[in-house]
């Protein structure tokens, strides 16, 4: 496997878990070796994948529609 598509939330949620939860997909993803596809969105849980992979030299590739492109 190359990559993986993940979505997630926009936001954090109200559980700390769910953005440890985040990181910890997005670090053995790393580890793997495996590049992650996502909602594009830099904020959130979406943003602490994003975050996490790149810190980790990871591959990401970000979709989002250009609607929402301009708030992000």
């Amino acid at each position: 496997m190359r990559r993986v598509c993940v979505f997630c939330g926009s936001s954090r949620g109200g559980d700390p878990r769910y953005a440890e939860q985040a990181s910890a997909l997005a670090r053995e993803l790393v580890s793997r070796g495996i590049g992650v596809v996502f909602g594009g969105g830099l904020i959130g849980l979406m943003g602490v994948l994003a975050d996490d992979v790149l810190a980790g030299g990871g591959r990401l590739t970000g979709v989002i529609p250009h609607g929402l492109a301009a708030r992000e």
